[in-house]
């Protein structure tokens, strides 16, 4: 492959192996560009994945993530990408969140001001 680069990763199971290699193909790099490899002493596979070097960098990230880190990045992309679909719910979620945080602050606490002002 011209032009590509490899990222690495180390495993101590076939099971963590197997989960990076999903991590990579859920995030779009191709199943055939991406091989596990056991090691001659049965202590742990090799993964590596033949990719772009500009794409080197996400390849290497998705491959060190940890399976619960990977699934909150992914669902913090997913609100973050419907946030931006949808900016007046957004709008409205903030507006909703500056309401009850105004109503949360005791009315003792406003007048209290209100009163040191007016001296």
């Amino acid at each position: 492959m011209p032009h590509t680069s490899v990222a690495t990763g180390r495993f101590s199971s076939r099971k963590e192996a197997n989960q990076a290699v999903q991590r990579l193909v859920s995030g779009g790099f191709a199943r055939n560009s991406i091989s596990v490899h056991q090691h001659d002493d049965d202590e742990g596979y090799d993964l590596e994945i033949h990719t772009r070097r500009e794409n080197l960098r996400r390849a290497e990230r998705l491959i060190h993530d940890s399976a619960p880190l990977y699934v909150v990045r992914e669902k913090a992309s997913q609100v973050a990408h419907t946030a931006g679909a949808y900016p007046l719910v957004l709008l409205g979620a903030g507006i909703l969140a500056g309401f009850l945080i105004y109503n949360l602050i005791p009315r003792e606490a406003v007048s209290d001001r209100r009163n040191r002002r007016r001296r």
